[in-house]
């Protein structure tokens, strides 16, 4: 499916800009083995996309431990931030080309994350991506993780555009349903999930690569309407 024209961008954090699901998945299962709950990393992975409130609630209901009321979010983060050091943070390949593009035709960008303030600046600052995401959205700053669309609402309103004028990039099915739910167009990226769990989404692609090819071929059939001469230029984000 093709996409039609849009006037911003905004971006998932884990999965689309940092290679970081896995880590993710792993910080998870240290935290609660620590906490006192066995799990595997593949018994987790339903939980790829969701908040860590979500998250704990699910598991506390299933385990019958305590893990909302103990300190296991904070954990998370903290073991999250520790595997990072230990082993880095790659960019998901064709980022920084992708961004660099937005910034050329002064298309604005900024992203929507369930994750705490806390880890997504610190995967951003690790990932050389925070002077690229000045301002952004995430978990902490609305009342309603994804699936609903709180997050995207909210970042389509600190970027200034209505959000039918924005698309939004993800990698799971609950932002997919987040940014759909918002009224925004969604590219389901397949770094995470298979294709057909993305199938809501209007485009999936295997790359972003591919993605920044289907954006040169939308802008330059329409490069009156969407081209950098009438877009807002970056700076309006800071």
């Amino acid at each position: 499916m093709a996409l039609s024209p849009f006037r911003a961008v905004i971006f998932d954090c884990d999965g689309v800009l940092v290679d970081s699901e896995a880590l993710g998945l792993r910080t998870l299962q240290l935290a609660l083995r620590e906490a006192g709950v066995e799990r595997s990393p593949e018994s987790l992975f339903q939980f790829t996309g969701r908040s860590h409130g979500e998250t704990l609630a699910q598991l506390e209901s299933e385990s019958g431990m305590p893990l909302l009321s103990g300190n296991v979010a904070e954990r998370m983060d903290e073991f999250y931030m520790r595997l990072v050091e230990t082993d880095g943070l790659n960019t998901l390949p064709g980022v920084r080309e992708l961004l660099s593009w937005l910034v050329d035709y002064r298309i604005p960008f900024t992203l929507a994350s369930s994750g705490p303030r806390r880890k997504v600046l610190f995967s951003l600052r690790n990932a050389g991506l925070a002077a690229k995401f000045p301002r952004f959205v995430c978990g902490d700053d609305v009342s309603r993780a994804k699936p609903a669309p709180d997050v995207y609402l909210a970042a389509a309103e600190l970027i200034g555009f209505s959000p039918a004028d924005c698309l939004a990039i993800e990698d799971a099915p609950n932002g997919i349903r987040a940014a759909s739910a918002a009224g925004m167009q969604v590219v389901g990226l397949t770094s995470t999930f298979a294709s057909d769990r993305l199938s809501d989404a209007n485009l999936v692609v295997d790359s972003l690569a591919i993605l920044l090819s289907s954006f040169e071929n939308l802008f330059a059939q329409r490069p009156a309407e969407l081209g950098a001469g009438n877009a807002p230029k970056q700076g309006r984000m800071s």
